[in-house]
């Protein structure tokens, strides 16, 4: 598989060849997606580019709906990496309208709305709605697989790990992880193959077993350095200072947070920046500094507020009534106790657990059912041509001077035509040399006398 950089610039050289107004526009889109994550300012100029292209000139009255996803998908992918939920959700909701009006066709096509589904998966996942999160996922998945290409499968169920590892179903979060990095592996892919063990890290943070978790992190730290991929690096540092902080070294929790809120705000990564600020508060709140713990989170709820993220928020909320209360500020714990209640009871209640659950037995039983089917039509493959075997296998009557065969209804038969009824082959006909000398004594003679 190419790196990511090849792809870059071999986009870049093709954009510059480009006169048809359709392949301007996917390469446009295309480029402007391998750019989220490495240039997004860049990756945003380049999707409006393609977004206006698509609805303009020769497309003005029947816009080309894959440019308008394709550009949808960076839109939606680079303002849920700011924190800007709202407008990620924006662009989400006409993204998924865009998608109903596509029908399923080349493959180019399916990978486009594989894209759109996930980056829409994503953005409903930090929004704290897990169920419709997964609902979209799945839908990614289901469309990844029919397209037989393992990189896209896998960047979708890297996002249904994290789903489950959020929504405390560890073991399945485990088994996603894991299958991800493997399918990432097999296709070179190291993009994915560090955030997928980025992610598999912090499922074994959850799970109690920190030193793996801080093992496989460096891996997908040093997997994110050694090809430039600078936004994996800063959730990889986060992510260290989250392991950290989980086997209570605080010295070097507190080093790599504040490494990564530093690099956070520097590339304007706002929800890198928000994680980084709730978990500095939890370093300065163990290491018995209050104020400093105080204003980091209040610095990371303004921030959650802001995004309309509500997860954070209520995390926020919870972090803030435990250190009120440690100060005995016994109103303001209240106030911020009330308000993690309501709002965590909105991102976790019994249905939408119930729907997620739901949506991933229901996921497991297709599988379980596709691959029944393929089981089931090689059966019948086997069978046919054991069948077509068994035709011409055991005793065959034949005539001893003549040669025909006689078949279970008694009747004879000549037999290039018997072969021919019961099995595959064709018949072209010649004369062996026997039978020459046999019909064409004659021609023979003359042949040999001539010689």
């Amino acid at each position: 598989m190419k790196s990511s950089s090849q792809e870059i610039w071999e986009l870049e050289a093709q954009l510059e060849e480009a006169t048809d107004p359709q392949t301007k526009i996917d390469l446009l889109h295309e480029l402007a997606w391998n750019l989220t994550l490495q240039d997004a300012p860049k990756a945003y100029r380049l999707a409006r580019q393609a977004y206006e292209l698509s609805s303009s000139g020769e497309f003005e009255k029947k816009p080309y709906l894959p440019g308008l996803a394709g550009s949808l998908r960076s839109f939606i992918a680079i303002n849920t990496d700011a924190g800007n939920y709202d407008q990620a959700l924006t662009y989400s909701v006409q993204a998924v309208d865009i998608l109903h009006k596509i029908p399923d066709e080349k493959t180019e096509i399916n990978l486009i709305k594989v894209n759109v589904l996930g980056t829409v998966s994503w953005t409903y996942r930090c929004l704290g709605e897990y169920a419709i999160s997964a609902e979209y996922a799945l839908r990614g998945l289901k469309i990844a697989q029919s397209t037989g290409v393992r990189r896209y499968e896998g960047g979708v169920l890297n996002i249904l790990s994290v789903i489950y590892a959020e929504s405390n179903d560890l073991p399945a979060a485990r088994q996603v992880g894991q299958k991800v990095v493997q399918y990432c592996r097999e296709a070179s892919n190291f993009q994915g193959e560090s955030i997928a063990l980025n992610n598999l890290a912090m499922t074994y943070l959850e799970m109690g077993d920190g030193q793996q978790a801080l093992a496989v992190c460096k891996e997908s730290l040093q997997l994110a350095q050694d090809h430039g991929l600078e936004k994996v690096v800063i959730t990889a540092l986060s992510t260290l200072g989250e392991i950290y902080l989980g086997l209570d070294d605080l010295v070097n929790a507190e080093r790599y947070l504040l490494q990564t809120l530093h690099l956070a705000r520097e590339k304007k990564a706002g929800s890198d920046e928000l994680q980084c600020l709730i978990l500095l508060g939890k370093v300065y709140q163990l290491q018995q500094k209050e104020q400093a713990a105080l204003a980091a989170f209040q610095e990371a709820l303004l921030l959650s507020q802001a995004a309309n993220d509500r997860r954070s928020q209520f995390q926020c909320h919870e972090l803030l009534s435990a250190l009120y209360e440690q100060e005995g500020d016994l109103g303001s714990a209240l106030h911020h106790f009330k308000q993690y209640h309501l709002i965590k009871e909105q991102v976790f209640n019994e249905t939408a657990d119930h729907k997620l659950r739901n949506l991933r037995i229901s996921h497991e039983v297709e599988t379980l059912k596709n691959e029944s089917e393929i089981h089931r039509l090689k059966n019948i493959e086997l069978q046919a041509a054991l069948d077509r075997v068994k035709r011409l296998s055991g005793l065959l009557p034949i005539c001893a001077s003549c040669k025909k065969i006689r078949d279970d209804a008694g009747y004879w038969h000549d037999v290039a035509v018997y072969i021919r009824d019961h099995s595959e082959a064709e018949f072209s006909h010649g004369i062996c040399p026997d039978c020459t000398k046999t019909l064409y004594s004659e021609l023979e003679e003359k042949r040999r006398s001539k010689n």
